[in-house]
């Protein structure tokens, strides 16, 4: 079978499916494991599908996770706001835990003002800028790299966070509502979820654009954080049944 009718073929089974597994998808094609990775991964280079250990799922707006340096140049603005608010946190000889996010990483900055941190991060932007700053100590959750986030996911990096407690767990999400916080994809959740586990006080960072959206995969309920900060003000309904569990700033 030709790749392209191949690539076809798998397109047609998630779209009747929504999600499956590879060994599904080598039994329907008739074809190797590395033939149908190769498939895959081309798939999901075109943002086509989303891959995690053994299964995959169609993309779509509400799952898919945007590229870095796409997810960099978006609310720009806001991104700031919440970053100057978050930074008032900050003190010397702090550990903290940052999320791969663009909008954990616009607090970077602020970090050179402060003397014997502690970061550990699964970000690899975030990882190459902060490992040039002499007040920061960086242990980065090595593991496999998701080249269109520019994260460490899987079952590596999550481990790894077991070895550190912090003061500070600062991360973002793909949405909010009063419901609880959401991710796109099930690894990055996971990350979260263990910072927050580790962590003393859990910052959530959250721009007007993310609240009132759900997604397939379920971060947090608001009773394991401790703050959120966002740009502007939330909406009457979010604020009376969010506010009464944990701070809300902006």
């Amino acid at each position: 079978m030709p790749a392209i009718e191949r690539r076809l073929q798998i397109l047609k089974i998630l779209q009747a499916k929504k999600f499956t597994t590879t060994k599904y998808l080598e039994q329907q094609l008739f074809c190797s494991t590395s033939t149908l990775r190769r498939e895959l991964i081309k798939l999901e280079k075109d943002g086509k599908i989303i891959r995690t250990h053994g299964e995959v799922q169609l993309a779509s707006d509400s799952n898919i996770e945007f590229s870095y340096h796409t997810r960099k140049t978006e609310q720009s603005c806001s991104k700031e706001i919440i970053s100057d608010i978050a930074a008032t946190f900050l003190t010397n000889n702090l550990s903290i835990f940052l999320d791969s996010s663009t909008t954990a990483a616009n607090l970077i900055p602020h970090l050179e003002k402060y003397t014997n941190l502690r970061i550990i991060t699964n970000g690899l932007v975030s990882a190459l800028t902060l490992c040039n700053m002499d007040n920061v100590s960086l242990y980065f959750a090595g593991g496999y790299i998701n080249y269109n986030t520019q994260s460490s996911l899987g079952n590596f990096a999550t481990t790894f966070l077991d070895n550190f407690h912090a003061d500070l767990a600062i991360f973002s999400c793909r949405g909010l509502d009063r419901f609880g916080i959401y991710e796109a994809n099930p690894e990055q959740a996971l990350i979260k979820k263990k910072m927050i586990e580790n962590s003393d006080t859990n910052i959530l960072l959250a721009d007007n654009t993310k609240f009132n959206t759900s997604h397939y995969f379920k971060l947090a309920n608001y009773q394991h954080i401790d703050y959120i900060i966002t740009n502007s003000v939330p909406s009457d309904s979010f604020l009376d049944s969010v506010g009464s569990q944990c701070e809300i700033l902006w």
